[in-house]
């Protein structure tokens, strides 16, 4: 935006501008009743209106309890993740470990881990998840996980 406004917050489709005392609240809108591509509107709040809002209305905010829990899973997390990646180190065919460490440790998408293996995004699939034979889920790295996780008595 040209002009002495400085970008102040952006989230999404909308954004906050500050000018001076006050603040510009920009957002963009999809219409489909008007055959409009976008439609721009623009209010004018002055600091001392954006101040009055409490921080609890906020969509940041996190209450005591909710960061309490918020800091338990995290602890869970660090102390589950070591355990479960020594069991695709060791407990997995060569395959599963490649797929899964791809797919969930790098990020990639199927495609991506089809690609680089020479292989077609169900195989993939198969190898991190299983497939169906008479009904019933074989195979499968994320359920021989589970199963080793239930033995060792790891919940997850």
């Amino acid at each position: 935006m040209k002009g002495p406004w400085e970008e102040y917050s952006s989230c999404g489709s909308f954004c906050l501008y500050r000018f001076g005392h006050g603040y510009l609240a920009v957002w963009k809108e999809r219409t489909s009743l008007l055959k409009l591509d976008t439609l721009f509107a623009e209010v004018l709040l002055p600091c001392h209106r954006l101040d009055a809002f409490p921080d609890e209305a906020a969509l940041w905010h996190e209450t005591e309890a909710e960061r309490q829990l918020r800091y338990q899973r995290e602890d869970k997390k660090r102390q589950i993740i070591p355990l479960i990646m020594e069991i695709v180190e060791h407990h997995l065919t060569e395959m599963q470990r490649i797929c899964i460490k791809l797919h969930f440790v790098c990020g990639k998408t199927r495609t991506e881990t089809a690609h680089a293996l020479g292989i077609s995004p169900r195989v993939v699939t198969q190898h991190i998840y299983g497939i169906k034979r008479n009904g019933k889920r074989v195979g499968g790295g994320i359920k021989r996980i589970r199963s080793i996780c239930k033995k060792r008595g790891i919940s997850l």
